[in-house]
């Protein structure tokens, strides 16, 4: 009898667990669907489950949406577009997450704000695609804008890179194409997991994180070392930075063969100074990313990016746009880590951009230059 009892108390025990796991699993799918109006049978649980390798090779899922990242069914972050009436300006933005948006709200992303600014300056009806996604190096972009892009006939390209991503084990090259699309993740994917796994990372002080981050650094670089790949480099790699300059060349190409009008922006991150220690913090958290070099070479790479940017704007005769001034004067609010914007960043960001491209006389067709105090 005590063991029947002890079993029937087992099952109930395992009983109210899987009910509780159930309800917060719930929990969460409707708070996602309250907040951000994902569907409740999304299998989201992060932003990897967004993307989707196809025939045009890699980019944001058509449909997808996790929390406030929704893409529209054209494969763009963003509200559904439509086709509009001539003549209009339609600019397609490219590049990885700092573009994509990580950390603003829905709609603030750095595109969403270039679009809103334009709108307010333009005669003509304005649109812009998203076509950026975490993690698209420039050799995805090009391809992109091959195959996704052209077929679209923007107006303008707007290029942000994200040069430390030549700064990988190895030169970044584009995923090939495939017949059949990756599929969806399964409507059974648990979402809870990852929000926990979020709100536990919150929990833990700075501090803690900030040792967990440079002891992972200083394991990677073991790594390297035993594979012989050298655990540390203390110098800008200048091949890693040729190559850079290279692939650039090649999506300027892309655009104009295509009739689009390239415009590039020169990247930006959030070290005016390393020598506080919040910013020295952020420099490790950028480090671990690129273990083999220390982040003293991060930045001095990520400079020398900004010139070989600008040299390719002055071969090419293209618009470059740099803000580095409007976001160092807003200081480490513009950043909510080493190079991804907060709101406020984003908005200064989006500003200039279209600051830029407003007075440019190809890709500003219709719209006027900004008045006194930035004001249209």
């Amino acid at each position: 009898m005590a063991n029947g009892t002890r079993a029937t108390g087992v099952l109930g025990g395992l009983l109210a667990l899987v009910a509780g796991a159930v309800a917060f699993e719930g929990t969460v799918r409707l708070d996602d669907w309250a907040r951000f109006g994902t569907p409740l049978a999304s299998g989201a649980s992060s932003l990897g489950d967004l993307v989707v390798r196809d025939s045009l090779g890699i980019h944001a899922r058509p449909g997808g949406a996790f929390r406030q990242f929704v893409i529209n069914r054209r494969g763009f972050r963003g509200p559904e577009t439509a086709a509009l009436p001539e003549p209009a300006l339609v600019i397609a933005a490219s590049g990885a997450s700092e573009t994509f948006g990580l950390y603003e709200r829905a709609g603030g992303e750095w595109p969403r704000q270039l679009e809103d600014t334009l709108r307010a300056r333009c005669a003509v009806p304005v649109q812009v695609l998203n076509a950026g996604f975490a993690g698209m190096a420039l050799p995805t972009v090009i391809q992109d804008v091959e195959r996704r892009l052209a077929p679209l006939r923007p107006d303008v390209g707007v290029y942000y890179p994200t040069p430390a991503q030549y700064l990988e084990a190895e030169r970044p090259v584009a995923t090939p194409p495939v017949t059949h699309p990756t599929p969806p993740p399964p409507p059974w994917r648990l979402r809870a997991v990852p929000r926990t796994r979020d709100a536990l990372k919150r929990a833990v002080p700075e501090a803690a994180l900030d040792l967990v981050r440079r002891l992972d650094t200083r394991r990677q670089r073991q790594a390297l070392a035993d594979a012989r790949t050298g655990a540390h480099a203390d110098t800008v790699p200048r091949d890693r930075l040729a190559a850079y300059e290279e692939d650039l060349r090649r999506l300027v190409g892309v655009y104009r063969r295509a009739g689009i009008t390239p415009v590039l922006v020169v990247h930006q991150h959030r070290f005016a100074d390393t020598v506080s220690q919040e910013a020295r913090r952020t420099l490790r958290a950028w480090e671990r990313f690129y273990p083999r070099y220390s982040g003293r070479v991060l930045l001095a790479f990520d400079d020398s990016a900004a010139v070989r940017t600008r040299w390719v704007a002055r071969d090419s005769q293209l618009l470059v746009v740099d803000p580095r001034a409007a976001l160092r004067a807003r200081g480490t609010a513009a950043f909510a880590d080493f190079s991804h914007f907060t709101d406020d960043g984003a908005a200064l960001f989006g500003g200039a951009v279209a600051a830029a491209v407003a007075a440019h006389p190809d890709a500003g067709a219709g719209c006027r230059a900004p008045g006194p105090a930035g004001r249209p």
